[in-house]
């Protein structure tokens, strides 16, 4: 049952090499291999040792034909043994690394010297176990043997102590939920694989080495039951590892699966043909509609002059509405033409109180009457290109006091917040409005997109804040409910 559940972990890390090939992806391969290289060693070692009772065979081998198999499998002590020791110190190592790249503590996620320590005792007990050079180096002094296994056993439990905490401190340091709900899948995933390593970390490989001597030096016991768990306990506690493991990997595979279908070179152009094409045709009907408005204007102001006597009253309305049909007109192209030429981004430190104010102040030219609470809990700089920046954050007010209107509200509410985490810089955009469908925000960005009335919303504001957004090296991330309303996140990296 072990080998399945490791293997299958195997499996999984290579798909997620497949889908997105980064350092994190590699660390989890390793510690997955190294878990399975434990597992298998320990299972070969259980069968050859033998003494087990019927339960325990049918769990661990699901029949005595299979424990035979494995039993008989040609292999020396000292291949076993290196197998076990390979798999034994490298998790740990690996498990330590995850942690450490996981750390947004700078002090600890840009000291390379923290990475490299963390491999000089992985690589000196890697080569101090190796078959030859261990029975050369214990030369059947029981007290080398012993302070060799005691030692072993300190700096793992050590590294195994140090991943967790490390883990936990993340975990708690984290204050966006969404944030929070993700990290908290992966580090369920590691202390439950962990939890698996745990079972059999306690011996040493030197007892396979040395497995026909007497030594009094193995003080854990000469085999790797000897604690008798019973058939309930490693079923409550291979079902507990599943699911963690379901779960870590599941929230892997869907984050590293959507980077990797955006980063996908043939669905990005398929969705700048899309792009193009229903821009083209709703950009063509919309000015359509507004020109055939404005010829039924003409025609209006032509029967007036018709008229015996000029109804001026009825001609100024006409040149109002007239007004109006070429300030949308106007409008729309300039969004258009904003979003899609290519503008260069000039990042400079630049205080967050200035780029509120000046997008409060758009905002306010188009809502005076509307309030939007301001929260800045810390941040004072941020690295930006001021114009742009105010611009993607003032389309992020408007799109929630419009969403606050299609609610109809009789207390709408608006919030600014920023604030540090980690190490970024978070600008929430919150909004007791409409909310959206999960459909929906998958389509919110998209160029020409609009929800709302298409006469007054381009559809492609947002569409303006994702880009510039990625532009300045942050992202960006979407809560709504149904009926509640929605928060719109932005990640900036922080500045220092």
């Amino acid at each position: 049952m072990l080998l399945i559940l490791t293997f299958g972990l195997v499996i999984a890390s290579i798909l997620l090499i497949f889908l997105q090939k980064k350092r994190e992806s590699i660390l989890l391969l390793g510690l997955c291999v190294s878990l399975m290289l434990e597992i298998g060693g320990v299972m070969i070692f259980i069968a050859k040792k033998g003494g087990l009772s019927p339960e325990v065979i049918q769990f661990l081998y699901f029949s005595k034909g299979i424990q035979d198999q494995i039993r008989y499998f040609l292999i020396t002590l000292g291949q076993l043994g290196y197998l076990i020791a390979i798999g034994r110190i490298l998790f740990p190592f690996f498990l330590l690394e995850m942690a450490l790249g996981y750390s947004m503590i700078p002090v600890v996620r840009k000291n390379r010297f923290c990475h490299k320590m963390a491999g000089i005792l992985p690589f000196a007990m890697l080569i101090l176990y190796y078959p030859a050079i261990y029975r050369k180096v214990v030369s059947g002094e029981e007290v080398i043997q012993k302070g060799i296994a005691d030692f072993n056993l300190i700096w793992i439990t050590i590294y195994l102590v140090l991943a967790v905490i490390i883990l936990l401190v993340e975990f708690f340091s984290i204050t966006i939920k969404f944030c929070k709900r993700q990290f908290i899948q992966i580090m369920i995933f590691l202390i439950s694989i962990t939890g698996i390593y745990i079972l059999y970390y306690q011996q040493d490989p030197g007892q396979v080495y040395r497995f026909y001597s007497s030594s009094s030096a193995w003080n854990k016991g000469i085999g790797y039951l000897q604690i008798h768990p019973s058939v309930f306990s490693y079923m409550v506690l291979v079902i507990v590892n599943i699911i963690g493991a379901i779960l870590g990997f599941y929230n892997l595979f869907r984050f590293t699966h959507g980077n990797y279908e955006a980063n996908m070179e043939d669905v990005v152009m398929e969705r700048k043909f899309d792009t193009v094409r229903i821009g083209v045709s709703m950009f063509v009907h919309s000015m359509k509609n507004q020109l055939l408005s404005m010829r039924v204007i003409y025609k209006r102001i032509d029967q007036l002059y018709e008229q015996p006597e000029l109804d001026t009253e009825k001609l100024k309305q006409y040149i109002d509405s007239l007004h109006n049909v070429n300030d949308v007109m106007l409008t729309r192209i300039e969004e258009l033409y904003r979003s899609v030429k290519s503008n260069s981004i000039t990042m400079v430190p630049v205080p967050i109180e200035e780029i509120v104010d000046t997008a409060l102040e758009r905002f306010h030219g188009k809502y005076p009457d509307v309030s939007v609470e301001i929260n800045i809990d810390g941040v004072t700089m941020v690295l930006a290109d001021k114009l742009h920046f105010c611009e993607a954050l003032y389309n992020l007010l408007i799109n929630a006091q419009e969403a606050v209107l299609l609610a109809e509200r009789t207390e709408g509410k608006i919030c600014l917040n920023c604030k540090n985490e980690r190490l970024y810089t978070v600008i929430e955009v919150k909004d007791n409005g409409k909310g959206m469908t999960k459909s929906q925000i998958k389509k919110i960005f998209d160029p020409f997109y609009s929800s709302k009335n298409s006469n007054f919303n381009w559809g492609m504001g947002l569409y303006y804040v994702r880009e510039t957004v990625k532009s300045h090296l942050g992202s960006m991330h979407v809560e709504s409910e149904t009926g509640k309303g929605s928060s719109f996140y932005i990640l900036l990296p922080k500045y220092q």
